[in-house]
């Protein structure tokens, strides 16, 4: 009879260490990917391709970070996003604007875009003024996010502005590609 205990406590430890074992691996995970995907060194699986990750906000039915192709387009982020809300200004942006990694893509609404509440800082011609532009005002260029807004605010108060638009260049995390996203929207 105390056999019989000692393997059965035998049993039911082994049952426990292995389902502890089993309890660090996330159970939803794959254990093969295919022939599409990747492991990133955090562990996760991701589609293979996906080089460009964006913010999409405002008056889309699913705001969120989404992953996309490096190729992809607004339009491709906004349609990740579930579409637009039916107050949306679906005019507002370029939908054939290729994106940027780490891009915030912000959709307003017919009646912002129409009071100007998204651009306040823009004049007539429609174009930021990027020396006096405050960070609300930057964020709503393609590209811009609250980080590159606060760049640009620094590297204005340090250098005392900018005298060309190409001198946003200048800003740390501005680059060529960031700059041709946002040279037809800005001026000085």
């Amino acid at each position: 009879m105390e056999r019989k205990g000692y393997l059965a406590a035998a049993l039911l430890l082994m049952l426990f260490f292995a389902s502890v074992q089993g309890c660090g691996r996330d159970p939803g995970r794959r254990l093969a990917l295919t022939e599409t995907e990747t492991e990133d060194p955090a562990g996760t699986v991701a589609p293979a391709g996906t080089d460009v990750v964006v913010y999409v906000c405002g008056y889309v039915k699913e705001p969120g970070v989404y992953s996309l192709p490096a190729d992809a387009r607004a339009g491709d982020a906004v349609k990740a996003a579930g579409g637009f809300l039916a107050e949306a200004d679906t005019e507002y942006i370029n939908l054939a604007e290729t994106l940027a990694d780490g891009e915030k893509l912000r959709i307003p609404s017919k009646r912002e875009a129409a009071a100007g509440s998204a651009v306040s800082a823009e004049a007539d011609d429609g174009l930021v003024n990027i020396n006096t532009a405050d960070a609300e005002t930057l964020e709503t260029l393609p590209g811009i996010g609250p980080a590159k807004a606060e760049a640009i605010l620094a590297y204005r108060e340090e250098q005392g502005g900018f005298t060309v638009i190409e001198d946003i260049m200048l800003v740390p995390g501005i680059k060529e590609a960031a700059f041709s996203r946002i040279k037809d929207h800005i001026k000085v």
